[in-house]
């Protein structure tokens, strides 16, 4: 009989009230260091009502995406994003969202169901491997 015990991190980041390009930078220097071990890992995001980001933000995330794209793709197992309406549903829930990525992505609209969400692809990919 052998046991294996695969682990996988779960990152996850709440925004709220103002994020600074600072603290954008930190959160990305977080998941370099988990590139940088080759640590497999899920990523769970959630954005409170009435947050704000810094104005450079998109541009600071698409410049560290494209350096980090392959490792990202690689390591990263999924991400799951809690939207807080529906609207937020709909418009984080498109094909070029899902496209982007290039790892399994979903929205939901509640906690739980990012975390069963998690779970469930933690078992598909174990019996995929």
């Amino acid at each position: 009989m052998g046991l294996q015990l695969n682990q996988a991190a779960l990152v996850e980041a709440v925004f709220h009230g103002f994020v600074s390009a600072a603290e954008i930078r930190q959160w990305l220097a977080q998941i370099d260091a988990l590139l940088a071990r080759q640590e497999d890992f899920y990523f769970i995001a959630s954005t409170r009502e009435h947050s704000d980001f810094a104005e450079d933000y998109r541009a600071i995330q698409a410049v560290w995406y494209k350096q980090y794209k392959n490792a990202f793709r690689q390591y990263c197992r999924g991400i799951v994003r809690i939207a807080h309406d529906p609207a937020e549903q709909a418009r984080l829930d498109t094909p070029a969202l899902h496209a982007a990525w290039g790892v399994p992505y979903a929205v939901t609209l509640e906690r739980s169901a990012a975390y069963q969400w998690v779970m469930q692809q933690m078992l598909v990919q174990h019996a995929a491997a």
